[in-house]
């Protein structure tokens, strides 16, 4: 097939065109610049404005998304062992409940069904602002990779048996085999196994105090639609009313650590009254009895902005150096082109073809 001159410039000027466009989106094409799994886009788009302060045995930290009808904050405070949580949205209810570390068991496994059971409790040991109580929170924030902030309190009970460690975040953060969303904090405890003796196992214990009534799921919110994680329970808390329902929530892993090696976590609850108990077992077997047992849970809100903002097409932006390098291709390819269709007419002018 012989090209016109004509046609010869439009080939080359429309691959020109083609290769321009492809060069324009390619940013859309789900980077990820802190290589933790998820797109820069969803997180550019979801990046939380956050706001921390601690002083002595206290920290409150404020995360806020969005603005005017389309806008939802939480809150997150600590004293002395206690969380409190509160969320609230832009034409919706406010949804909360306060998270009191309360006690340490231990106990012995007299029926073997790896979990703890009715009379097999050896002792208590009291955390909240038994063991808290003027336990300094030590703080230090980092920038990461993609440019968001992330936040660290950690604070160790008064015995040094106990540690919890709260990490928040603006964007997204991979932690270990976990990803930690912005509207969430990851808290983990680390307890020293010693505390149990020969034979015996622990037990961590929790008290949740709120007005409305928590509901139990056999999986947690990065399950059910985010894989952010895996293998986890959950007790949601859901306010309703006039506006838009509002859901807090209190997750753990299905597995701990006891020096190093994973184990599973046994659990009982919530209780049938408020404040809700709940209490998360330990069959620590032959674990080293100098190590510790760290349990990973997190502290969140079901955000109404996040879900609005993650079903929405992402704006499309240019990739300014590929734009021009392409560009410069582009119009050597085109000035080619017209070169070698002019030769071709000249040679057909030459011979008395016709094109």
């Amino acid at each position: 097939m012989v090209l016109t001159r004509a046609a010869a410039i439009a080939f080359a000027s429309s691959a020109a065109l083609a290769v321009v466009l492809a060069s324009s989106v390619a940013v859309a094409d789900g980077s990820d610049s802190d290589g933790d799994g998820v797109p820069d886009q969803l997180e550019d788009a979801t990046q939380r404005t956050v706001a921390a302060s601690v002083a002595g045995d206290q920290f409150s930290v404020s995360s806020h998304l969005g603005s005017g009808a389309v806008e939802d904050e939480f809150d997150l405070s600590y004293h002395a062992g206690t969380f409190s949580l509160w969320y609230t949205q832009s034409s919706g209810v406010d949804s909360s409940y306060e998270l009191q570390v309360a006690n340490l068991q231990a106990w012995q496994d007299r029926n073997g069904n790896g979990r703890m059971d009715p009379g097999e409790i050896s002792r208590t040991t009291s955390l909240g602002s038994t063991a808290f109580a003027n336990a300094q929170v030590a703080t230090s924030n980092r920038t990461d990779a993609d440019g968001g902030v992330v936040y660290s309190f950690v604070v160790r009970s008064n015995d040094g048996n106990v540690s919890l460690n709260v990490t928040l975040a603006q964007r997204f953060e991979r932690i270990d085999d976990a990803i930690l969303s912005p509207m969430e904090a990851r808290l983990d405890l680390s307890m020293r196994q010693g505390l149990a003796t020969s034979g015996e196992n622990l037990a961590l214990g929790f008290r949740m105090g709120t007005h409305e009534t928590p509901r139990l799921e056999d999986h947690s919110w990065h399950e059910a639609c985010s894989c952010f994680a895996a293998d986890e329970h959950e007790i949601n808390v859901t306010a309703s009313g006039e506006g838009s329902p509002s859901t807090v929530f209190f997750s753990w892993s299905d597995r701990a650590a006891a020096g190093g090696t994973s184990i599973p976590v046994a659990f009982t609850g919530p209780s049938a009254s408020n404040p809700y108990g709940l209490t998360l077992s330990y069959a620590l077997e032959t674990s080293a009895p100098s190590s510790t047992v760290v349990q990973r849970t997190t502290l969140g809100v079901r955000s109404a902005v996040y879900e609005i903002r993650r079903t929405t097409t992402p704006e499309v932006r240019g990739d300014l150096p590929l734009f021009a390098g392409t560009f410069a291709a582009v119009a050597t390819l085109v000035g080619v082109t017209i070169v070698l269709a002019s030769r071709r007419a000249k040679h057909r002018e030459e011979t008395g073809r016709k094109p």
